[in-house]
């Protein structure tokens, strides 16, 4: 049987990730999910088959802290699939004790969560774009309302502190995935950029206990990034989490944004910074004459479908 969609995940070898690859295998859609643990990969590539036997479902062995690697990723995937139609950016590293650096020495975190999902829609926008009713999924965290653009110390160059770091990452992705859905609104593509949180708690401590105190099960996680990717009620640019105590459980809501999150005129300077460190450009419309229409207060404006 031919799949009926291709869906590439950025992490599929832990939950919510592998929850979300077993969910469109067993819908019948082509999975390819990227990783670069060769045996955690091939563990949840068995856990997926036996999950459903029949499934198309493939892992790339890609370094998200190379953004090299991505590049060479997604030229190679551009070669080899006419469609892509749901991009899910979900892959993540978190509270690094000490600064370490990327492939191309940037903050680890900033790259890891941010610049290497950056680089991968950048290049792979064309064929989302030839692809009819595609869709791009952030996973960005509750933890991004912690965080703050650091525009003077991005990198954190000057101060690290693991807190700040990995909330600055996931508001950067949030950030942008709310850009990115202003730009294709302005210029009339179809593609959908929507950002969500999986709930839980990421603190090191606070996660392993309180996620099995509370009792959040991998489904409940997985439920905000399932219905972004498939739902008609899901809209480009809203931002999606959980709606029960402690946004562990529950159907997915609207979740409001910070002021942060909702300035247009941060997220122009994050995306120039972004592709001036990544030196990968977007191939979308010209925004030239596009004028970023903003109140008094800087904020981005809503647009409506």
């Amino acid at each position: 049987m031919q799949p009926k969609k291709t869906v590439l995940i950025t992490e599929a070898t832990k939950d919510p990730g592998l929850e979300v690859a077993k969910f469109f295998a067993l819908s019948g859609d082509k999975v390819i999910f990227l990783s670069h643990h060769k045996v955690v990969a091939e563990e949840a590539l068995r856990a997926i088959k036996e999950n459903a036997p029949e499934s198309h479902v493939v892992y790339e062995h890609v370094d998200l802290a190379d953004l090299e690697d991505v590049e060479n990723f997604a030229s190679k995937f551009l070669a080899e699939h006419e469609e892509l139609h749901i991009l899910i950016n979900n892959s993540e590293i978190t509270y690094l004790d000490q600064r370490e650096e990327s492939a191309q020495k940037h903050e680890m975190m900033f790259a890891f969560n941010y610049l290497s999902h950056f680089v991968l829609t950048a290049k792979l926008f064309p064929l989302l774009l030839k692809t009819p009713e595609s869709r791009i999924v952030f996973e960005s965290s509750l933890e991004s309302r912690k965080g703050v653009l650091d525009f003077f110390d991005l990198e954190a160059r000057q101060f690290y502190d693991s807190n700040k770091a990995y909330a600055q990452s996931k508001l950067a992705l949030l950030i942008f995935a709310r850009e990115l859905d202003r730009r294709l609104k302005a210029t009339n593509l179809p593609i959908k950029s929507i950002p969500v949180h999986t709930g839980g708690f990421h603190t090191p401590l606070l996660s392993r206990f309180l996620n099995f105190a509370l009792g959040q099960a991998p489904k409940h996680a997985a439920t905000p990034l399932i219905f972004a990717a498939t739902s008609s009620e899901a809209l480009s640019g809203h931002y999606y989490g959980l709606e029960g105590m402690h946004k562990v459980w529950g159907a997915p809501v609207d979740v409001d944004f910070t002021s942060e999150a909702s300035n247009v005129l941060i997220a122009e300077r994050l995306w120039d910074i972004s592709e001036s460190m990544s030196e990968v450009y977007f191939s979308i419309h010209d925004m030239s004459n596009v004028i970023p229409l903003q109140d008094i207060k800087g904020t981005r404006p809503e647009f409506h479908p």
